[in-house]
């Protein structure tokens, strides 16, 4: 895990642009502080910062080149597949390293070119540089784990894994894009390749750019789509079976590290297979860290994840946290993270956890997001019931519906099925369209759900659960590549710690991907994975209802935030007024006194501020 920069120009390098690379890769220090490196020609400049995790020697510092020197290349990620992939391509090149999956990429290149990517598992974000062909290539992974941005000034390309960080070149303009802030309002993120500012942009997950004299090429190399119209034909048990290889299969590789591990555990079920698995595989140093609020809720888990790592025999590092020790994680990571506003609170906690491993000397923290994405959320069958109940209602009729007096919760209900459709309704976890354009300032745009519905128009409509798999085409196109793995990202990153996630594995996701949703919540969400985890969890796991890992942030939000909410942006001219009216803040802010109700919205709204705040200095 590595961060990675460079510019491309053909008109020729000059020393200015190798100097502006040297200040990008100088400001994302923590996503490598073992080792950094600089390659220079006069098309090229390639910078990378190094977190030894792989074969921690010198000889795998970047930027890495092949016998020749034709090929350069900088990495961030890791390829858990690469002794398979080495074996094979020893036969035919000379390794220098001893077991670098950073070399593997490169003559993975030399023999297959850049469809190379297709046989990586892994995550992964890499700048090429072939220097017979005169080509960059800039490849993201297939999920988008790895994020990677660029910028065109003149003819020069510039590019960094954190989007903030080209700003530290000198030669990009910071400009916030205020539609992208209209759409993070809605559902916490913007699609790529557009970012949170005017004029940088994000390689889309599965996706790489070629850069060469005639210009740039953006090529897809993978869809999930084609997998979710694929209609599996395996018996129940075949798919029980063959989910539980593919998963052994992932945890085996997540678990290849030369450094300490350490898991993520809250005591769910996710987190928990995750530790179990790990326990069984690793043969590093292994600890558990779990994270509690010391004003207990019923989401408090802490209790059953010690018991569970005591069974394990597993060190168990217990963090309880209270308001100051979560508003000092806060302002830190709003510190450390610059490309986007921070929507989801979990955030902080993540980047916590990882600051703790690293304390205990962790690298590597396993974390267990992605296991709803393959067996279901619990919210999916009101979903389906939503769909039922709306699919003869036009659109205009809802529309009409919407402007009657009713209770605002079925008002916001109607708003998105007038402007998305039902298959948007997952995405909202801010505002509606319609509630935006009473307090949005800036020019009107197009609705923001109305751009989702492109992704469900991608799945056919011949199968029998077509509607979820549309559904699951966005939350991996849009949810889980531009706002659920950078959330694990980005806070890992900022404590220089790398995260990985076995059930994010795309062979597992792919196979998932086309199993019917009858099977996947025949009981209930996640059968499969339950299915699974009940042979190798105890019960008193198995029977523990599903919490979310955020949950235990409840009372901050309710009893806390709101006072920082009013001393921030109430009580002074604050940067979000630009963009939102005041009244409307406040009539939140009396409602969520009043109820309670709004504590996670005005999160939403006190990140995007905080973020404004700091990217305007």
């Amino acid at each position: 895990m590595c961060g990675i920069s460079g510019v491309v120009d053909f008109d020729n390098i000059t020393q200015a642009e190798i100097d502006s690379v040297l200040k990008i890769n100088q400001s994302i220090v923590h996503r490598g502080p073992d080792a950094d490196g600089l390659f220079s020609d006069e098309s090229v400049v390639l910078a990378h910062r190094r977190l030894s995790i792989i074969d921690i020697s010198e000889s795998s510092n970047q930027p890495m080149f092949d016998g020749n020197g034709d090929i350069v290349l900088v990495f961030n990620g890791e390829i858990y597949n690469h002794v398979e992939l080495r074996k094979e391509l020893e036969q035919e090149f000379e390794f220098k390293t001893d077991h670098s999956d950073t070399e593997t990429i490169i003559y993975a290149y030399k023999k297959w070119g850049v469809s190379c990517v297709d046989k990586f598992v892994g995550m992964f974000a890499f700048a090429l540089y072939d220097k017979s062909k005169g080509s960059v290539f800039i490849c993201r992974d297939r999920l988008g784990k790895k994020p990677i941005y660029y910028s065109q000034v003149g003819n020069a390309y510039y590019f960094c894994s954190e989007s903030s960080a080209l700003f530290t070149s000198g030669k990009i303009e910071k400009k916030i894009n205020a539609e992208a802030i209209y759409d993070y309002l809605s559902y916490l993120t913007v699609e790529a390749p557009n970012t949170f500012f005017e004029g940088v942009y994000k390689i889309p997950a599965g996706h790489y750019m070629e850069i060469n004299k005639a210009g740039t090429s953006l090529v897809k190399y993978w869809d999930i789509a084609n997998y979710l119209n694929i209609e599996c034909k395996d018996s129940e048990k075949e798919i029980i079976n063959r989910t539980k290889l593919l998963l052994d299969k992932s945890m085996e590789h997540r678990n290849v590290s030369d450094v300490p591990i350490a898991v993520a555990l809250s005591g769910g079920l996710d987190s928990s297979l995750n530790l179990d698995y790990t326990k069984n595989i690793s043969e590093n140093k292994l600890i558990a860290i779990n994270v509690s609020y010391v004003d207990k809720s019923q989401f408090d888990e802490s209790d059953i994840a010690k018991r569970f790592s005591e069974e394990l025999g597993v060190e168990f590092v217990s963090v309880c946290i209270d308001k100051q020790d979560y508003e000092n994680w806060i302002l830190e990571y709003f510190q450390a993270q610059k490309d986007t506003p921070i929507g989801d609170p979990n955030s902080p906690l993540l980047y916590g956890i990882s600051k703790v491993a690293a304390q205990h000397g962790c690298k590597v923290l396993q974390v267990g997001e992605g296991g709803d994405e393959i067996g279901g959320y619990p919210i999916y069958n009101s979903l389906v019931k939503l769909n039922r109940l709306t699919k003869f209602i036009p659109k205009y009729l809802l529309k009409l519906c919407s402007l009657l007096p009713i209770p605002s919760k079925y008002k916001r209900e109607l708003d998105i099925l007038s402007s998305g459709g039902a298959e948007t309704r997952r995405f909202l976890f801010g505002f509606t369209d319609a509630e935006k354009n009473k307090f949005w300032k800036k020019s009107k745009y197009t609705s923001s759900f109305e751009k989702l519905s492109k992704y469900a128009a991608e799945i056919r409509d011949d199968l029998d659960d077509s509607f979820l798999r549309k559904v699951l085409n966005i939350e991996y196109k849009v949810r889980l590549a531009e706002m659920l793995l950078p959330r694990v990202d980005y806070p890992s990153m900022a404590a220089s710690v790398e995260a990985r996630s076995p059930f994010m594995d795309h062979q597992l996701i792919e196979y998932s991907a086309s199993v019917s949703f009858s099977v996947k919540m025949k009981v209930g969400p996640k059968t499969i994975i339950r299915n699974i985890a009940s042979k190798i969890l105890p019960n008193y796991l198995m029977e523990q209802p599903k919490v979310g890992f955020g949950m235990l942030l409840n009372p901050f939000l309710n009893n806390d935030l709101p006072v920082w909410f009013k001393k921030e942006m109430l009580d002074v001219n604050s940067p979000i007024q630009e963009f939102i009216d005041k009244d409307f803040l406040n009539k939140i802010y009396k409602k969520h006194l009043i109820d309670k109700s709004e504590g996670y919205r005005m999160w939403i709204l006190f990140s995007l501020n905080k973020w404004l705040e700091i990217n305007s200095q």
